[in-house]
């Protein structure tokens, strides 16, 4: 059975081609080619040949991924970024 409401953050990444997140995230930039956004407590990069975005809502975001490249997810609790995810 699958769940109704998704209670806690989840990243998904399926065959480095296609990444999803459910929650609360800030988007922050978007190009052919990279894309980043806070989410929970990371700031998270997605670069490739090419980036695109198949879903933008409130709290999901879906990306396709082309030859992936770098994903680089890195801490920002500590820098206070976190706290202002809406």
């Amino acid at each position: 059975m699958r769940k109704l409401f998704q209670l806690t953050p989840l990243l998904e990444l399926l065959q480095y081609d296609t990444l999803k997140i459910i929650g609360p995230y800030r988007f922050l930039h978007a190009d052919a080619s990279s894309c980043s956004f806070i989410y929970a407590d990371y700031h998270i990069t997605v670069r490739g040949k090419s980036v695109e975005i198949n879903a933008l809502k409130e709290e999901m975001l879906h990306l396709s991924v082309e030859d992936l490249q770098e994903l680089h997810m890195k801490m920002t609790k500590d820098m206070g970024v976190s706290d202002n995810v809406e």
